[in-house]
């Protein structure tokens, strides 16, 4: 039964596939919670640098509703963009966001859903949207009229209204259609955004002394018995909802989330965890290439230190920068391992490729 699964079992599962970000997991957990037991809906506005993870959280949520028993009717999931709710002649249109409901409803049902299933899969649904930062009122400091119209539509999904959606049913094999009511209380709503300049107007803010925050200052020993100061600037410290009014979000649709969680920037840590054991690591996605040819590749802990520093220096495209730094480095290999640098015989005549500090240091600094 649904009730079985409490926020701590869903934040154990969630935190297996999204490495790193744990406040933002316990917050999604307790959201998932809330919409499998038919609680009010616990909407979550994630905001994050690119590469942080939110798409990862967004697909591992779907992996928890297919993996677990008991929860078959809340298993129907859309991902899509803010932008797709304006049609082609600029006209917002909201219909869409349930017509890829209805498409992932019919899939799952061999094309076949009764009025009674399409009603209850699309009011259990989970509806992530990203990019929800593109949809703000203004842009560059003008207006943008397509942000508001899309903020407002959304409100009232969000507020919990009943929309009228056509669709195709089945009954006894016949197939025909129907007007349904869809009370959009009960969906969860996930949404999702960059928000990047955001981070630089709360940052300055603080920098003028707007208000009453201040940056942290962190202490470092220097080695020599001296102290140096630094600051540091976090926005999930620093973020006040009246910041994201300025950005141009409007205090209505804001409100309608119960829970605003920002995700860090990755460590170093971070990154070599994702590198070596994510699903997606393009580490392992190169095993599977040259294991096609008979190869064995391997990396050593200092070229793995040496690529997650590297990527570390652009912390606004997080896990992305490993895919960037990684391929200019195994690029060159691909093409014929047999006579590559690192390439060696075991005793049994196994071919290994070694990616080794030199390697890398060769790599990168060409």
């Amino acid at each position: 039964m649904a009730n079985n699964y409490l926020p701590v079992d869903i934040f154990e599962y969630l935190s297996g596939k999204v490495l790193g970000q744990k406040d933002v997991i316990r917050k999604i957990a307790v959201a998932i919670y809330k919409h499998i037991q038919g609680l009010r809906s616990g909407n979550v506005l994630m905001m994050g640098n690119s590469g942080t993870g939110k798409t990862t959280v967004m697909k591992s949520i779907q992996r928890f509703y297919n993996e677990h028993e008991g929860l078959d009717p809340f298993r129907i999931m859309t991902i899509t963009n803010a932008n797709i709710l304006m049609d082609e002649e600029g006209t917002i249109n909201t219909i869409r966001l349930f017509k890829n409901l209805e498409s992932e409803i019919l899939k799952a049902t061999g094309f076949k859903a009764t009025v009674e299933e399409m009603k209850e899969y699309m009011e259990n649904a989970t509806v992530c949207i990203d990019e929800i930062d593109k949809i703000s009122s203004k842009i560059a400091g003008k207006v943008n009229p397509t942000g508001i119209s899309i903020q407002q539509s959304l409100l009232t999904l969000l507020e919990g209204e009943t929309v009228l959606m056509e669709t195709a049913t089945y009954d006894e094999d016949s197939k025909h259609k129907v007007k349904l009511p869809i009370d959009t209380s009960r969906i969860l709503f996930i949404c999702a955004g960059a928000f990047e300049e955001l981070y630089e107007q709360v940052y300055n803010a603080i920098a003028d002394h707007k208000d009453e925050r201040k940056f942290r200052e962190i202490a470092d020993l220097d080695g020599q018995g001296g102290v140096h100061y630094r600051i540091r600037f976090s926005l999930k410290e620093s973020l006040k909802l009246s910041d994201l009014f300025a950005y141009g979000m409007y205090p209505q649709f804001i409100s309608r989330f119960d829970t605003i969680a920002v995700l860090d920037n990755l460590s170093k840590h971070d990154l070599k965890h994702i590198m070596m054991q994510s699903d997606d690591s393009p580490f392992q996605f190169a095993r599977e290439y040259f294991a096609s040819m008979g190869v064995e590749l391997q990396m050593t802990d200092e070229a793995l230190d040496l690529i997650a520093a590297q990527a570390l220096d652009d912390p606004r495209i997080g896990a992305r920068a490993l895919r960037e730094v990684f391929g200019r480095i195994i690029a060159g290999f691909e093409f014929d391992p047999y006579h590559a640098e690192g390439i060696t015989k075991t005793e049994d005549g196994k071919d290994v490729l070694t990616i080794d500090r030199n390697t890398v240091t060769n790599h990168l600094t060409r």
